[in-house]
């Protein structure tokens, strides 16, 4: 700065800055600086905590007895896929239930024999021993929750075009036609009062809400873009409504031991960091979708 626009008085305040002894810093500045590096290292070590892989944590005693036994028992739903009039009716475990299945035997080295139960005895079959655990969606809302899935997450209404229905007031009252065990299901019951009917599987929700049992149908949004585009479908319409699933799904123990839970609790994180949730359900849509073609052909859901 030149001297011409420095002011008088400032000039001879100079010198007896310089005089003045150094200012030390004090206590506090240095320990401010060790507790904030206290807190982030416990941060850090939460984090791991939270992201643990399955490998550094020990599955505990409840699953050190499948692993005794040499298989891990698994309860899943199980219902028809459509087939042809006369033909025997054969119940087949859920895909999405089945894969999850598969990949919690891989992480506990064992291999996995799936039990389908219908609703009625999933409760006996895990309180009484025959299945090590139960994988039965989302309507549970107790257990081990799997992570929503950040891809396939977003789930959609379908309604007829013509029907009255604008936004999320409007579903109060109205019936629904979902699978059982869906993920939407709690949102759509405790904050919009909608009646769900629930139905076996996805494609028995798709063919009853056709039959016009309900009023709409709620599925995941990657299959219904792919239904409105359909030549069946186009005297329906998606409802402009925002709807994410809480979580993709409850795993249930037979014992709430903690070890067993934490293991568990790592094993569904893991698997969704890893993109197998969000695989697993872009291949349920497209089993969905080909399950619908069949339907067109004639086959019927027993």
């Amino acid at each position: 700065m030149p001297d011409a626009l420095v002011p008088a008085w400032l000039g001879e305040l100079r010198p007896l800055r310089e005089t003045l002894p150094a200012r030390r810093p004090g206590l506090w500045p240095g320990m401010a600086l060790l507790l904030l590096a206290v807190l982030l290292a416990g941060f850090g070590v939460a984090g791991r905590e939270d992201t643990a892989h399955p490998d550094r944590l020990s599955p505990g005693p409840y699953f050190e007895q499948a692993r005794a036994r040499g298989r891990l028992i698994v309860g899943v739903r199980a219902y028809p896929r459509p087939a042809l009039p006369g033909l025997p009716v054969v119940a087949e475990p859920d895909p999405f239930d089945a894969a999850l299945a598969r990949a919690l035997g891989d992480y506990l080295g064992v291999p996995v024999e799936t039990l389908g139960l219908s609703p009625e005895r999933r409760e006996a079959a895990l309180r009484e021993g025959r299945v090590d655990l139960l994988v039965a969606g989302a309507a549970a809302d107790s257990g081990a929750a799997i992570p929503p899935s950040r891809r396939q997450g977003e789930g959609a209404l379908v309604v007829l075009r013509g029907l009255d229905i604008h936004a999320g007031e409007g579903l109060r009252g109205r019936s629904l036609c979902l699978a059982e065990g869906s993920p939407y299901r709690r949102p759509l019951a405790e904050r919009h009062g909608a009646r769900l009917r629930e139905y076996p599987s996805a494609v028995h929700a798709i063919a009853a809400f056709m039959a016009g049992e309900c009023q709409a149908l709620v599925e995941a949004r990657s299959l219904v873009d792919w239904l409105l585009q359909q030549p069946d479908w186009r005297f329906y319409r998606r409802l402009p409504f925002e709807l994410q699933a809480p979580a993709s799904g409850h795993v249930r123990l037979a014992d709430a031991e903690p070890q067993a839970q934490a293991w568990l609790a790592a094993v569904l994180g893991d698997w969704q960091r890893r993109g197998a949730l969000d695989a697993v359900l872009a291949q349920r849509t497209g089993e969905l979708a080909f399950d619908v073609l069949k339907l067109e052909q004639g086959l019927i859901c027993h």
